[in-house]
């Protein structure tokens, strides 16, 4: 599952991820990360993708 998250404090963020003015929406491949990420206190959570399973409906 890939979480999208967005820069909200500072002009910029280096680190698990990077994120600026510019581009303040990135994306995480894991929880792990996005708890790590959401714990910085920089971002908030966007969008949470599922991967797509052909389920035969």
């Amino acid at each position: 599952m890939a979480y999208k998250v967005r820069l909200t404090k500072g002009l910029s963020y280096s680190g698990i991820v990077n994120a600026d003015r510019k581009n303040p929406i990135t994306e995480v491949k894991s929880k792990k990360d996005l708890e790590e990420v959401l714990a910085t206190g920089h971002f908030e959570l966007v969008k949470a993708e599922e991967e797509k399973e052909d389920k035969g409906e």
